[in-house]
């Protein structure tokens, strides 16, 4: 019986074949995929974040360049907060490969974290003293926020307006101050403190100030020079 063998034409084609079928595969083992550097770099801000706020975060990860090609890594890759990165907001996360064939990447994202911040409950005035009818917590995105914000009511309460505002403003560190609560030159009444033992002393402020400035008196009795801090009633606690 005689055997047919293929001509070395076809044997050709078949490798050819072969070669076109199971390269890519090869060609996409040794490389790093993009799908792993998402996922470590999302894994990475998510704990960051959660150990810095205390709240899981919206992360959305910007696409790498289709074309990139890193070689695999022989370990297992590590992120690392490049200097200037933002905690929240459009920010980067570094992903870097320690093996034999070492390699660094700059990942693009965008994190979103939202909680209830501080806001005017309706328009309020330049001068305004706020009450708990002035203000309200609102749910924002903190990471466009980048002015601050207060999270508790009480931070608000109480505060001088700086300008006028309309209603659901957040309501920023910059547009709040403390009212002036003792001027220079008024009488006060000092509340001087020793362990449990406590006196209270007619005195003049040397400065002016607020609740919870420090400010210097003076004994109006004695002439003495003390400095204390302003409490809520107005009155200037010292230590002695």
């Amino acid at each position: 019986m005689k055997i047919k063998y293929p001509s070395l034409k076809k044997l050709f084609s078949y490798s050819c074949l072969c070669a076109l079928l199971y390269t890519p595969v090869i060609f996409a083992a040794s490389y790093q995929s993009h799908k792993s550097i998402y996922q470590t770099a999302k894994t990475f801000v998510r704990n960051h974040v959660v150990e810095k706020h205390g709240q899981r975060p919206e992360i959305k990860i910007g696409k790498l360049d289709s074309r990139l090609k890193l070689k695999k890594c022989s370990r297992k890759l590590q992120a690392f907060l490049p200097k200037g990165s933002r905690d929240i907001g459009k920010s980067t996360v570094g992903i870097k490969c320690t093996g034999k064939k070492s390699w660094s990447i700059h990942v693009p994202l965008t994190i979103s974290l939202y909680g209830k911040v501080l806001v005017s409950s309706h328009q309020l005035q330049k001068g305004s003293v706020l009450t708990a009818a002035d203000i309200k917590l609102t749910r924002f995105n903190l990471a466009n926020l980048s002015f601050g914000y207060y999270e508790n009511l009480k931070n608000g309460i109480g505060m001088k307006l700086k300008r006028r505002v309309s209603a659901g403003t957040v309501l920023t560190p910059a547009m709040l101050k403390k009212p002036q609560k003792i001027a220079r030159g008024q009488k006060v009444t000092i509340m001087a403190q020793s362990g449990s033992m406590l006196v209270r002393m007619k005195g003049k402020a040397l400065g002016s100030g607020a609740i919870g400035d420090r400010i210097k008196v003076i004994n109006i009795k004695s002439r003495k020079k003390l400095e204390g801090i302003i409490t809520l009633k107005g009155e200037v606690k010292v230590e002695i």
